[in-house]
């Protein structure tokens, strides 16, 4: 959608867009195709095949798995099999083993009723389901590890793998599983059965280099911004910022800072980015934080978050205590005309697991990677975002 004389389409830089090309991963997306497009020439004797795509934080991994996933769509509609791709992102959709079935059922189909079934009959429907449809399934499940770490005694892995044992002797309707994680340190807090049920089959994804990164942001600029917005002193400046410590190649953070900087020169009625524009974007985030972690909060996320912002912007200090977010949290509501959630600490905790916020003790707790010095800016900046998210 038109966004005035700097963005031509601002929707490009979000973290949901999936571009039409992915440079540098074009061997990933071959690997996982030459693993399930097999399975799809031979439908009716494949069984699961378990993928794990391992790679750190703006690698590309998710692009990748989804885009993948249509590919394999398209693949098996010419095969004639009746494919359903279903991306599940365990921060958002999976608290608890519950809540991750049930919206794996869901993303599914709206006939089966998860009401009064356990997590396993929960399973068992979504197995049924597909076979008495004619259906079958490919799944992923992005950030397995972040699900594992905040669920350690729901064993999901053993669920997910073991569907054929549901029919002994039969093939199942779901051909495979892609588990995306960070690293494989998620395994050990597998037990032995899991992990054996994982197999072998790891995709690596590695960091980009500086070549890469300034392409694969050149490529988002021409698609976000009308030509000549964005010349190339900008877009070496904030290519050499993504590539460079202590970013490390995050590509996320890339798209951020052009995203910002746009709205910045947008607001101060530039017709252009300058150099300038994005230092001043620069200094004032959090590398740590980017647009993608607040979006994938739920509404009690993202309402504690901005109560810590406000108790730490009233304190002018680094940390806070728990009693000034409570109390802030209770104002917000009252604001948004929301109801508080039972759920504070849960949501607390969930935060501080995602790496957003930390914890010292019960009266010192501020945001994770921001020092003293850039604070006040800092907030400012994610008020702002957080506003927009929440209202």
């Amino acid at each position: 959608m038109p966004s005035g004389l700097i963005f031509k389409d601002r929707n490009k830089l979000s973290p949901h867009y999936i571009p039409k090309r992915l440079p540098y991963r074009e061997e990933q997306i071959r690997i996982l195709r030459s693993i399930y497009e097999p399975m799809i020439r031979d439908i009716k004797n494949a069984y699961p095949r378990f993928t794990q795509i391992i790679g750190p934080t703006g690698t590309g991994k998710t692009c990748t798995a989804i885009k993948f996933g249509r590919q394999i769509m398209e693949y098996a509609e010419k095969e004639g099999v009746n494919l359903r791709y279903i991306y599940v992102n365990c921060k958002v959709d999976g608290t608890t083993r519950y809540v991750l079935f049930r919206n794996l059922v869901r993303k599914l189909t709206p006939k089966i009723s998860t009401r009064s079934l356990s997590p396993e009959e929960m399973i068992q429907q979504f197995v049924e389901y597909l076979k008495a449809e004619n259906l079958f399934a490919l799944i992923t499940f992005d950030e397995i590890d972040y699900f594992i770490q905040t669920n350690p005694k729901e064993h999901v892995i053993y669920d997910l793998t073991r569907t054929t044992e549901m029919s002994p002797g039969e093939t199942s309707p779901i051909i495979g599983e892609i588990f995306i994680a960070k690293s494989l340190e998620w395994h050990k807090r597998l037990d032995p059965g899991e992990k054996s049920t994982l197999g072998l089959g790891i995709i690596e994804f590695s960091r980009y280099t500086a070549p890469q990164i300034r392409e694969i942001l050149s490529d988002r600029v021409e698609e976000a911004f009308h030509p000549g917005v964005i010349d190339e002193d900008t877009l070496n400046l904030v290519s050499d910022i993504t590539a460079n410590p202590p970013i490390n190649g995050d590509i996320r953070v890339g798209l951020d800072l052009l995203y910002y900087s746009g709205n910045l020169a947008e607001n101060q009625g530039f017709n252009k980015v300058l150099p300038d524009h994005v230092r001043k974007v620069y200094s004032e985030i959090n590398p740590s934080i980017t647009s993608e972690d607040i979006i994938s909060l739920d509404k009690n996320g993202k309402l504690i978050l901005l109560a810590l912002v406000r108790s730490l912007r009233s304190s002018g200090s680094a940390y806070v205590g728990l009693r000034d977010i409570r109390r802030n949290y209770q104002i917000i509501c009252e604001e948004f005309n929301l109801e508080p959630t039972e759920r504070f600490e849960e949501c607390l905790q969930d935060l501080i697991y995602r790496g957003i916020i930390e914890m010292k003790s019960l009266t010192e707790i501020g945001i994770s990677g921001a020092s003293l010095i850039d604070l006040e800016q800092f907030l400012n900046n994610l008020m702002e975002r957080l506003r927009e998210e929440v209202t």
